[in-house]
């Protein structure tokens, strides 16, 4: 993928060359308006989602507090907030004084919550917009290359003598042509012509696939969010009614947000991760570094945080690499976690480090779980997936762990070799670059 964005990237250069230099500026400011307006129209959608979301759990509050307290919901009431500090002592007055109309309650433990909803939630959609605004001109101007490459093969064909009846093909063609057909192509019976339409042609596939792209992120983040969300407004619900009275219910949902919570700052993390991966902001510290030391320090914490599962530790000569030391032990950690959530207790998992019959460099972590199928093997490392065998489980994750450690593994020119077979373990091969240090 590397190579390929290298040689898309000296490709656009070269058409560079060719183009006047104010064709070139003019193109890129262009490219800047466009991801401008994109960047804006994304945060407009956001602003919008919120301001919805905010009034409908408002609404929804006070129609459920009206009901509960009063039997029925009354517009006609006076609401007062009693504003104390800290905020988790917030009141709420709602009816007129000296009525039986009247009530109080304490919605300050309401509202910390649904700030750090609020905060969870507004963080992953900046994240998506400074992605946009950061990438997107660079991706617009990409995009651009073949209109810009058209736009010189018409200057070329303009010069030629050409009939008129060539230039109204032309344009019925293009007059003709519906982008928002997935199968949407352009054709011309023209060899003087197949220039302009292999370069329209490649760009519809282009856009076509990026946009894809970005749809199946944007869907699978809103709806790994969706579900930490629904359980925090379930559990508020909870203390809405049982709470304020029932201890053992406040402590019960104290805790299962704390759980959502922290799952959700988990989540935005690994995003943020991806996002400056994708990005090129993520930056590696790389050193001499040796793999038996890294697989040993994660022997010995799996050994102390982890009761329930068997811990061997193998060497098969000292594996030297260079490489960010931190960022190889997050990748042993993710893969060691991955084990460790699909094996049966008392079962036993493998860490080995050594020198392969090649002579490269490599890691692997072995288990006892559950194993994966064919279908499995194939996407596992595709960001959101995750096995049907443990989809809805509470040891599912986010499904985003397998795809930071292949980045991890990709940036230090490493590649994967996994041998899974269902009831019977997966075993997980890092093999590095036999280069000498």
């Amino acid at each position: 993928m590397k190579e390929n964005w290298e040689e898309q990237r000296r490709e656009q250069k070269n058409d560079d060359r060719s183009i006047p230099p104010n064709e070139t500026v003019r193109v890129t400011s262009i490219a800047r308006r466009i991801n401008w307006n994109a960047a804006l129209s994304l945060f407009g959608a956001f602003a919008s989602i919120d301001v919805v979301l905010c009034v409908i759990l408002g609404a929804a509050a006070l129609y459920c507090l009206d009901v509960q307290y009063l039997g029925e919901f009354h517009w006609n009431i006076s609401r007062t907030f009693l504003h104390t500090k800290p905020i988790r002592e917030l009141v709420l007055q709602c009816g007129e004084p000296g009525t039986n109309e009247y009530y109080t309650v304490l919605i300050g433990p309401w509202i910390s919550v649904l700030r750090y909803s609020a905060v969870a939630l507004f963080g992953v959609e900046l994240i998506l917009v400074l992605h946009q605004l950061l990438w997107g001109t660079r991706k617009v101007r990409y995009y651009l290359r073949p209109i810009r490459q058209m736009a010189e093969r018409t200057r070329q064909l303009s010069e030629l003598a050409m009939d008129e009846s060539r230039y109204q093909n032309l344009e019925e063609a293009i007059s003709d042509l519906h982008v928002e057909r997935p199968d949407a192509r352009l054709e011309v019976s023209n060899r003087e012509l197949q220039g302009i339409e292999r370069a329209i042609n490649d760009m519809l596939e282009r856009m076509r696939e990026a946009n894809k792209q970005q749809t199946q992120f944007v869907s699978d983040a809103s709806h790994e969010l969706r579900t930490p969300i629904a359980v925090i407004q379930g559990y508020v619900n909870l203390l809405d009614r049982w709470g304020k009275e029932d201890e053992a219910v406040l402590e019960e949902a104290i805790g299962a947000l704390k759980n959502e919570a922290e799952h959700m700052q988990h989540l935005v993390e690994q995003l943020l991760f991806l996002a400056r991966g994708d990005s090129n902001r993520q930056k590696l510290e790389k050193k001499r570094m040796s793999l038996n030391s890294v697989l040993r320090e994660v022997y010995e914490e799996s050994l102390m945080i982890d009761e329930q599962h068997h811990y061997r530790f193998e060497e098969k000569g000292e594996a030297v690499i260079c490489g960010d030391s931190d960022m190889i032990k997050q990748s042993v950690r993710i893969l060691v976690d991955n084990a460790a959530k699909y094996t049966k207790e008392g079962e036993e998992i493998t860490l080995r480090a050594g020198i392969g019959k090649d002579g490269a460099p490599f890691y692997s972590i072995q288990d006892d779980g559950i194993g994966m199928s064919q279908p499995d093997m194939e996407h596992a490392f595709d960001r959101f997936y995750r096995a049907d065998a443990v989809r809805g489980n509470k040891t599912g994750g986010t499904g985003l762990g397998l795809s930071i450690a292949k980045w991890i593994v990709d940036q230090h020119g490493g590649y994967y070799e996994v041998v899974s077979r269902q009831e019977l373990g997966t075993r997980f091969t890092v093999i590095f670059p036999n280069d000498k240090i």
